[in-house]
């Protein structure tokens, strides 16, 4: 059948959560369907590999000064929420229009209520998916942020948080990552939504290097501001208790897009190293005996820590991270406070064996949990 997708972004470089889901879920789903994949940004390259999997890409350039236009107008006239009002253009509302009337697809699947305002008035069949609740993130977020930005994350958490309820309706079917994020749309019938986990190839992302470096890892898009919090939360907080009792370790921050804030932790320490856009994510992971992934705010399943225990990385994080996860404590270490996390690490790094059991016992979860074909068979299956 024909499946008309709508993203926000481009899936090329799968640096982001959103395009590393969407980008597997149409390699699976171009098995069985014609897929169009309308995208509301430019590709950055000529030929991107996502174009093997689809019958016809459509890409839309909005300007930066356009961007802002729509935030100012569609934020504040209109009431959307600023994330919505940035991808939305009437422009390119007229455009998406005329694909969908020469297309005419049995269904339309938008990712993430960024792009559901294109297309809530279709009446196709559609699926909406949530990815993450973006409220709960928000939510999390503003119980950090003071001044200018607090009021600015309350008025976003209010629109979208609203905007998550109303735009249920518009659509036939939902998904989201987690129970977890489902529980965090507030509409009554969010019982209704089903929850669609990311997955993992235990097959590429695996440990091929036996040799015990210590070094503990931390990896993401570094100007996301959960991952900002996160890394400075190492470096600042957890780092110096490690460094009063171990001598021999290195910190390590991977991941694209670092911004100053990040950048400026190898200032800290020489035993921190700040590594920017790495080419094969997994050649930091091979190299790290430790993944600790303090997050306290943002929302969804970390793939972070899938890859991590698909490489046999013992892992340590949150409660909060671990709630979308659903590990047990034989497969990820929980800590809530620099103390905890330091004294995991010190106790990792002194424990091959421990090392060991925590990395196969991880490993074991997600090879049996996390698989994109199942998941995503899930999606498949509503497009009846």
């Amino acid at each position: 059948m024909k499946l008309v997708i709508i993203t926000p972004r481009v899936p090329d470089i799968l640096d982001k959560g959103d395009k590393l889901r969407i980008y597997h879920q149409i390699k699976y789903l171009s098995k069985f369907h014609k897929i169009y994949l309308i995208c509301l940004e430019k590709k950055k390259d000529e030929k991107i590999n996502i174009e093997k999997y689809i019958y016809k890409l459509y890409t839309f350039n909005t300007t930066k000064l356009e961007r802002l236009i729509n935030v100012f107008y569609h934020s504040f006239f209109k009431k959307k929420p600023i994330q919505v009002s940035y991808y939305y253009s009437f422009k390119t509302q007229k455009k998406i229009d005329t694909l969908i009337k020469i297309i005419n697809p049995d269904w339309i699947y938008c990712q993430l209520i960024r792009s559901s305002e294109y297309c809530k008035f279709y009446k196709h069949n559609k699926i909406l998916d949530y990815m993450d609740s973006f409220s709960l993130g928000l939510k999390r977020r503003k119980s950090i942020s003071t001044g200018l930005m607090k009021y600015l994350i309350q008025f976003e958490y209010n629109r979208v948080k609203q905007y998550e309820k109303n735009i249920f309706n518009f659509f036939n079917h939902h998904t989201i990552i987690s129970d977890f994020d489902k529980n965090h749309i507030e509409h009554t019938d969010k019982e209704k939504i089903f929850v669609v986990p990311n997955g993992i190839n235990t097959n590429y992302f695996k440990k091929n290097n036996l040799k015990i470096n210590k070094k503990i890892l931390f990896v993401g898009n570094m100007s996301y501001p959960p991952n900002v919090l996160a890394a400075k939360y190492i470096c600042e907080k957890v780092f110096p208790i490690i460094n009063k009792k171990e001598h021999d370790f290195e910190i390590i921050i991977a991941g694209s897009n670092p911004n100053s804030e990040v950048k400026n932790l190898k200032n800290i320490n020489s035993k921190i190293k700040v590594t920017g856009f790495v080419d094969d994510i997994r050649t930091v992971y091979n190299d790290a005996c430790i993944f600790i992934a303090p997050m306290f705010i943002g929302s969804g399943l970390q793939n972070k820590l899938l890859e991590a225990m698909s490489m046999k990385i013992p892992c340590i994080t949150t409660e909060i991270a671990n709630k979308s996860l659903k590990a047990t404590k034989n497969e990820i270490i929980i800590a809530n406070n620099e103390i905890d996390f330091a004294n995991s690490c010190i106790k990792l790094l002194n424990n091959s064996r421990k090392r060991f059991e925590l990395g196969e016992n991880g490993y074991n979860f997600v090879k049996n949990k996390f698989s994109w074909q199942k998941s995503t068979k899930l999606i498949n299956n509503l497009f009846k």
